[in-house]
């Protein structure tokens, strides 16, 4: 199984202090987040896909759920978010 991991900013848009993503071997067991925007496009998806990724990768996932799809997390929800997990899923609008 290939997981490709992609930079979702843009180079004109990285702080200046931003860190390299580490990397993880294997996702098996990791703390696994999951960020979803609950995009109406995704309701009945986003459910059966964390099902499926918490039984593959037996992990206990740890959630972000957004009320609005429209605008991105808070900074400090994300950042909150980011220092309990190793690795995460992250869903249209998130």
């Amino acid at each position: 199984m290939v997981l490709r991991v992609l930079e979702p900013l843009a180079e004109i848009n990285k702080p200046a202090d931003s860190k390299p993503m580490r990397r993880i071997q294997s996702l098996q067991g990791k703390r696994a987040g999951m960020l979803w925007g609950g995009h109406a496009a995704t309701v009945k998806f986003w459910p059966v896909f964390e099902s499926v990724a918490e039984k593959k990768f037996a992990a206990e996932p740890v959630r972000l759920y957004k009320k609005s799809s429209w605008n991105p997390a808070p900074l400090p929800d994300i950042e909150a978010f980011a220092g309990k997990i190793d690795y995460a899923f992250v869903g249209v609008g998130a």
